[in-house]
């Protein structure tokens, strides 16, 4: 996958994040010389053996032998491949990610959470706007959902309509293809013509769900209607994007506290 990147934009993100500078974000080093030493953040230890070498742009810890590049360092602490790293890095350094030929399946996944992101943000200024959406937000305070909740996690809020998501996506000029493709829309088994598809989610709350990385890949929906025969939660089906088996929800939130204290508890 890696190799879709060109390698004059690898070597300008590589140019631009300083190994020193980069490590210094996530923790405190002594700015001192050309060669830096400090506790491991990969194991605990009481005497530092974490190496950071400015001229040749590495680390190495003595103690756990963990060390390489740059990349290597975030795909260690954010618990990332190497894609997820060079996504970090060029988002810190402001460099637009290029792509050769013959990457369309990656760049479709691009477009695909750039729909997702976008599609957060009708559902939230629905929810905070719409009058139509007042019984969600009576619904959200009677279980004790926070106004600084809801704008902290995007809630939205899905009108009971089965093209509001789909009229959206046309004024847009998105792709109906690729709303389908992200779960959004739902193709009918009968022909209707131009717009042949209708919106999964309708009358629902929706909670985005995030990837390791933050960046939405899929929504569940909460119905807000009386009928027992609605599910009371319809998720977003596997996607490109989306794997049940492969996401916790919030993990993108706790990742690094449960980097640094070494335990996690799930309920």
């Amino acid at each position: 996958m890696a190799g879709l990147i060109s390698k004059s934009v690898l070597d300008d993100i590589r140019f631009r994040c300083d190994i020193v500078d980069v490590i210094d974000a996530y923790i405190t080093l002594p700015q001192k010389g050309t060669i830096i030493k400090a506790l491991c953040p990969f194991h605990k230890e009481k005497t530092p053996s974490f190496n950071v070498n400015r001229q040749r742009q590495i680390f190495h810890c003595f103690g756990c032998g963990a060390g390489g590049d740059v990349f290597k360092f975030v795909m260690l602490y954010e618990h990332v491949d190497f894609i997820g790293a060079i996504k970090i890095l060029a988002e810190k350094a402001g460099i637009p990610l290029q792509f050769k030929k013959g990457s369309e399946p990656y760049a479709d996944k691009e477009i695909l959470l750039t729909i997702h992101e976008e599609a957060a943000a009708l559902f939230h200024r629905q929810l905070l706007q719409s009058p139509d959406a007042q019984i969600a937000r009576e619904y959200l305070h009677k279980r004790q959902i926070t106004t600084e909740v809801i704008e902290d996690f995007m809630i939205g809020y899905a009108p009971e309509s089965w093209d509001f998501l789909l009229q959206w996506a046309l004024k847009k000029g998105h792709p109906l293809q690729m709303l389908d493709l992200a779960g959004l829309l739902i193709r009918r088994e009968e022909d209707r013509g131009a717009n042949p598809y209708y919106d999964r989610f309708r009358s629902r709350i929706m909670f985005p769900i995030r990837n390791e990385q933050g960046r939405i890949v899929a929504f569940s929906g909460r119905t807000l209607l009386q009928d027992p025969k609605a599910a009371k939660y319809v998720n977003s089906p596997e996607t490109p994007l989306f794997r049940k088996s492969h996401i916790l929800y919030a993990l993108d939130r706790a990742r690094r506290e449960i980097v640094e204290t070494r335990e996690a508890i799930i309920l």
